[in-house]
């Protein structure tokens, strides 16, 4: 089979699954629906003001499909769906140039129904379309076309800031492997490095300063367990541990135990000093999952936090070629075509199972939270002030309104005083609240004392529990304060 044919196929196939997931998949965080709102955001404001931690690239593009068909929903999955799907067949395409049709074809099959590839571009978030940009930069290298290289690498930079410590070396041993190396490093690294400039001058003009990674690191590893450690040696004895379990534990349950052995021993038999192909895609592999890895020493989230699946999504389509690429290869050597089978059956079965579990977790915490702000917009008259945050005030940010509402973090009350907060909801004239368990919302730093649920009052301010639910920690409460007097 010709390979324009086999990446058509995966591509089909890819879109299908994805469209099918999609209409059933409710998100794998807040950050979908933040994406929504951050995407009206930047329409909004005619294309000037990005998040600094967050990056420009994916929200520009979601604000110019949002300008074209009018929906932030249809805009920002369909731009993470685009992504996805550009990175599969891509993926597909150098499978079969790296180690012919048969790696294609698993390549593409393992990769359609990969659970973070396929769901995450399901979704409204940005790492497939980071993964589309790490593709094309592979893709462009591979035909030597440097400076279109250097620009995709930027364009990577730009969804994820973390593409600038994969691509950077990646693009440096590539154009080094060369004659007229001076004139192949400058043209491979010039975009980057001017795209990386200008992005640190806009948030020193937007945001105050020239390091636009400093909040972003500074955030991870405070909310993650490195605060923890006791001594130096028990945070690199936590750090290592973490990164350990992510790339031996994590990932090969992930992408399937045969294709991750069968991409170590790509990664170790690659002709090192043979410039081509395959030398640069194993050198990308091993810098994104180092990436990776490094995240999860240095910020020390626990190793079963879904932020390192988020993460994972990008690297999917880079490490299971070449993994595929080495399974195909012991294959011939060694007659195995029984492997073949065991292998993918076994990569197949894992990555379907993961797939429905994070779709069981999403339908538990965060198809809720969406049921109550399309609640909200259809039975709570617009006139009514809310305190509502997270999903609900995203989904509801995602087109104008005339709402009025309120995030935990704008609360202007003494936090814990009880008195306080019922004088305010007073005198805001709150209609509901939606009270977080988790100390980040600062719900319960500024109201501890509706921990608990059920009915909470107050100087004659009545908080009534409607709904609530417990796995991911939400409580809704209706309001009722003393009648004014006439």
């Amino acid at each position: 089979m010709r390979r324009y044919h086999i990446v058509a196929l995966s591509v089909l196939a890819g879109l299908l699954w994805r469209l099918w997931l999609a209409a059933r998949y409710a998100g794998w965080e807040e950050s979908d629906y933040g994406n929504l709102a951050m995407v009206r955001g930047v329409l909004d404001g005619g294309f000037l003001h990005y998040d600094m931690n967050h990056m420009p690239g994916y929200y520009a593009l979601g604000a110019l499909a949002l300008a074209a068909v009018g929906d932030a929903v249809l805009a920002a999955k369909g731009v993470s769906l685009l992504g996805g799907l550009i990175a599969l067949g891509i993926a597909v395409s150098l499978s079969h140039r790296l180690a012919g049709p048969l790696a294609a074809g698993l390549t593409g099959l393992l990769l359609v129904f990969q659970p973070e590839f396929a769901l995450y571009a399901s979704s409204s978030l940005r790492e497939p379309v980071y993964a589309a940009a790490v593709l094309g930069t592979l893709l462009a290298l591979s035909r030597e076309r440097l400076l279109l290289a250097g620009l995709l690498a930027g364009g990577a930079f730009l969804v994820r800031m973390d593409g600038a410590l994969a691509l950077g070396p990646v693009l440096l041993v590539h154009a080094l492997g060369m004659p007229d190396r001076r004139g192949r490093v400058v043209r491979a690294l010039t975009p980057l490095v001017l795209i990386i400039a200008a992005w640190s001058l806009y948030c020193r003009i937007d945001h105050g300063t020239f390091l636009f990674w400093s909040h972003s690191v500074s955030v991870n590893v405070e909310t993650g367990l490195s605060a923890e450690a006791s001594s130096p040696l028990a945070w690199w004895r936590s750090g290592l541990t973490i990164s350990a379990n992510l790339v031996g534990w994590m990932m090969p349950w992930r992408i399937g135990w045969g294709v991750w052995l069968a991409g170590i021993l790509a990664v170790v038999t690659v002709p090192l000093s043979r410039h081509g192909l395959r030398r640069s895609w194993v050198f990308l592999t091993v810098l994104m999952i180092g990436v990776w890895a490094g995240i999860g020493l240095v910020g020390q989230h626990d190793p079963a936090h879904n932020l390192y699946w988020k993460w994972l999504c990008p690297i999917v389509p880079v490490a299971v070629p070449l993994g595929v690429a080495g399974l195909v290869e012991v294959s011939r050597r060694f007659g195995g075509s029984a492997l073949l089978v065991v292998v993918v059956f076994q990569a197949l079965a894992s990555g379907l199972k993961e797939t429905h579990r994070q779709w069981a977790l999403s339908e538990e915490w965060y198809r809720p939270q969406l049921d109550i702000a399309q609640w909200i917009e259809t039975e709570v008259p617009e006139e009514v002030p809310l305190l509502v945050d997270n999903i609900p005030a995203c989904w509801i940010n995602r087109r104008p309104h005339a709402r009025e509402l309120v995030s935990w973090f704008d609360v202007p009350v003494i936090p814990g005083d009880e008195a306080d907060f019922a004088r305010w909801v007073a005198e805001a004239d709150i209609g509901l609240v939606l009270w977080f368990r988790e100390d980040w919302t600062q719900a319960p730093v500024i109201a501890p004392f509706l921990s608990d649920g059920g009915h909470w009052s107050q100087d004659g301010v009545s908080l009534i529990e409607r709904a609530r639910e417990d796995g991911y920690g939400w409580i809704l409460y209706d309001v009722q304060v003393p009648l004014a007097p006439q």
